[in-house]
């Protein structure tokens, strides 16, 4: 995801007083609520898109 979709998205719902969470992926109905963005320097897997790690690449962390 661009950071413009990440900003984007949200927007088309109706109530923007909505908490933000992130599902937690390995267990169902287990979610991680948002609290900030931060800027981070990136370097996702060519053989796995879902993996990143550190890197230079530019990227945002959800916290």
């Amino acid at each position: 995801m661009k950071v413009r979709e990440l900003v984007e998205t949200p927007q088309r719902f109706p109530d923007q007083d909505a908490t933000v969470v992130i599902g937690e992926g390995v267990t169902p109905n287990v979610w991680l609520v948002v609290e900030g963005a931060v800027e981070r320097g990136i370097h996702g897997k060519k053989d796995n898109l879902d993996w990143v790690g550190p890197g230079s690449e530019p990227g945002i962390e959800i916290v």
